[in-house]
């Protein structure tokens, strides 16, 4: 039926068995692309930053993070530029997220060429509802035949842009602590990244990190309600049900704070799998008043 949308999480692809996991499928691919084991040094908020990847990346620490510059301290006793600038080379080395992003979308997706219709996920799906999906697969239109105007990819699909990061102004970086006598005992004081990168004098170790810096920032997703909204109208759904398949429930919050005023009456029907992700949407129906949401556990 028309009035039915559904939003479209990873667990939907993983259904279906496909790589789509952070880890291992996403950490392999990505640290092929890595020299110094950046993604293991990049934060120290978890134990594993696979465990919640994307929100992760807004919080590097760069008491961990600045060991890719280890070695190549510049030399000015050195006639060549390249022993003093090599220090700034190693952030473009590092750091290659959207290659990666490319290769694990790409990789999904040519393997639907092998994956048959789930036979429950057919009972759910409506082929004439309309479809929010966070994946950048085809697992909708190549499996299910959901035609393709009916369906819009949030954060991008296969053959366009790709979006992957933290929600967008969720930036913050772990307190960086540095030994303000600079003898190595102490005592050792804690600073915003950014306040200690502008007390740099060197000028090659200062723009490495200030790349570095930049770079991590770069590592966001804009939230794209105009996007949403416009699709909305173009299709002038009336929607009565909502229907919440394979999303965690752990990011993305703006597009359900949306969609719950936007359609304040309709019923939500949310498909959990496990623990953790029940948890997160009772959390979502209680902090963003859903007055009308049932829950079934697959």
């Amino acid at each position: 039926m028309k009035n039915k949308l559904f939003l479209i999480g990873n667990g939907f692809d993983l259904a279906h068995n496909l790589p789509t996991r952070f880890d291992p499928d996403f950490k392999n691919i990505a640290n092929k692309y890595e020299y110094n084991n950046f993604w293991d040094l990049y934060q120290s908020c978890e134990n594993d930053i696979w465990s919640d990847f994307e929100n992760l990346l807004g919080c590097p620490d760069f008491n961990i993070l600045e060991e890719i510059f280890d070695g190549y301290a510049p030399d000015y006793l050195s006639e060549r530029e390249s022993d003093r600038d090599s220090i700034i080379h190693q952030v473009r080395l590092n750091g290659n997220l959207q290659d990666a992003l490319y290769e694990f979308a790409d990789k999904a997706d040519n393997s639907l060429l092998s994956i048959q219709a789930n036979e429950l996920i057919e009972q759910i799906l409506d082929s004439e509802g309309y479809y929010i999906t966070f994946n950048y697969t085809h697992t909708l239109e190549k499996i299910y035949g959901i035609p393709w105007e009916q369906i819009l990819h949030i954060h991008g699909e296969v053959g366009c842009k790709l979006e992957l990061g933290y929600p967008k102004g969720n930036f913050t970086p772990e307190k960086y602590s540095y030994d303000a006598r600079r003898k190595g005992d102490g005592p050792y004081i804690e600073i915003e990244i950014e306040d200690y990168i502008k007390g740099i004098e060197d000028y090659y170790v200062e723009r490495a990190y200030t790349d570095l810096i930049d770079k991590c920032k770069s590592f966001y997703k804009e939230i794209k309600i105009d996007l949403l909204e416009g699709f909305l109208n173009k299709n002038q759904c009336i929607i009565e049900e909502i229907i919440v398949y394979g999303h965690s429930c752990a990011i993305d919050f703006d597009y359900f704070c949306y969609l719950n005023e936007r359609y304040s009456n309709a019923r939500w029907m949310f498909y959990v799998r496990g623990v953790g992700q029940e948890s997160n949407v009772c959390y979502l129906i209680e902090n963003y008043g859903i007055r009308n949401a049932n829950i079934k556990k697959l």
